[in-house]
């Protein structure tokens, strides 16, 4: 059986799924059979070759790790609107289960070394009306955690309530990557501050990509520390 990383954010687009395929790209330029998992994904797009619905997290991710795997093997729910995930499904009237979502998770961690679950915005977002969360995901999966922050102004906050709510329901965050860091002086006391309110390792600071070219990316990924990522996630 392999090892599942939930990766889940302090806010919505703080940069989940640029470190979710992060990992997944060290891990696999390093030997490892990793994949990346995307349970519920709203604000899906049209494959023009297919006229399919598909998950733009999950593209982005199988493009830079150049995984040849089917979509819907790496996510269990794409939904079309671009809001809550809960609402998506209701707008769209399809009833999520989480059985489902923990029968495909249990399929991938049977096959792979390594299975990093993206979650859906932040870690109180509804999947099931008001009845389930993606904490309660979390706890269901029985998952290491890693949180993504941004560097900037608010980050304090956001981070370390972040952190306090997922104490409250025992789950522990073993690491967290800071995103979108440009150099500034405020920056390095917010992630300094991080590290003394919570007592996490800081896995990664993931700097400013002036030119968004894959190559690029590619070029921030190699900087993840493989050794640290596999101590704090063994």
């Amino acid at each position: 059986m392999g090892k599942g990383i939930f990766i889940i954010g302090t806010d919505t687009d703080v940069g989940k799924t640029f470190i979710t395929a992060g990992i997944t790209y060290k891990l696999i330029q390093s030997g490892y059979n990793a994949i990346s998992f995307k349970p519920v994904q709203s604000g899906g797009i049209i494959e023009e070759s297919t006229n399919s619905l598909i998950p733009p997290d999950i593209k982005y991710i199988k493009d830079i790790c150049n995984i040849d795997c089917d979509y819907k093997k790496m996510n269990t729910y794409c939904l079309k609107e671009e809001v809550s995930p809960h609402l998506a499904a209701k707008l769209e009237n399809i009833a999520i289960t989480k059985e489902k979502i923990l029968n495909q998770y249990n399929e991938l961690i049977n096959k792979y070394d390594f299975v990093i679950v993206e979650g859906a915005g932040g870690i109180v977002v509804p999947l099931i009306d008001n009845t389930y969360f993606v904490y309660d995901l979390i706890k269901d999966l029985n998952i290491d955690v890693a949180i993504v922050s941004r560097a900037g102004v608010g980050t304090i906050n956001h981070t370390v309530l972040t952190n306090e709510f997922l104490k409250k329901l025992n789950i522990n965050a073993k690491g967290i990557f800071i995103n979108k860091y440009h150099g500034e002086f405020y920056e390095d006391d917010n992630i300094q501050v991080i590290k003394d309110l919570t007592k996490i390792e800081i896995v990664h600071t993931v700097g400013e990509i002036k030119k968004f070219t894959i190559e690029n990316i590619k070029k921030e990924y190699e900087k993840f520390d493989l050794e640290k990522l596999l101590n704090l996630f063994s």
